[in-house]
């Protein structure tokens, strides 16, 4: 055995995992089909997450794909929910007669806390 396989072999782990047993029997037999063994679609699961490890999305949509369109809906609400808050901020400054904010021209949180402390400052001085 060359120095190579030895020291790759010698780094080997096993791991134990529970999983329903039709599943496993009917991935068994895509694998099997497609002349793989489980242990090397582990090994390329594993593989395949440390390839792609800076995009969470990807990993987690081949773990557990509904989970992905279910980020996606949670990431669509959250967007929603911005864009009324925009547009009820947009309409509460033109009622309240605010200039220099528009809808697409919202202050940062920075330029909120300086108003703030300007404001604040003015009034105990």
């Amino acid at each position: 055995m060359s120095e190579t396989t030895a020291a790759s072999q010698a780094r080997q782990t096993q791991m134990n995992t529970r999983i329903d047993a039709a599943l496993k029997e009917a991935g068994d037999a895509v694998l099997a089909r497609l002349g793989y063994s489980p242990s090397a679609a582990v090994r390329g699961l594993w593989q395949y997450m440390v390839d792609h490890q800076e995009d969470a999305a990807s990993v987690r949509k081949v773990i557990e794909p509904g989970a992905a369109s279910a980020l996606s809906d949670e990431a669509a609400r959250k967007a929603s929910a911005i864009a009324g808050l925009r547009s009820l901020y947009a309409q509460t400054t033109y009622e309240l007669g605010i200039s220099g904010y528009h809808s697409v021209d919202l202050p940062s949180w920075d330029d909120l806390r300086e108003d703030w402390y300007h404001e604040r400052l003015g009034r105990e001085a």
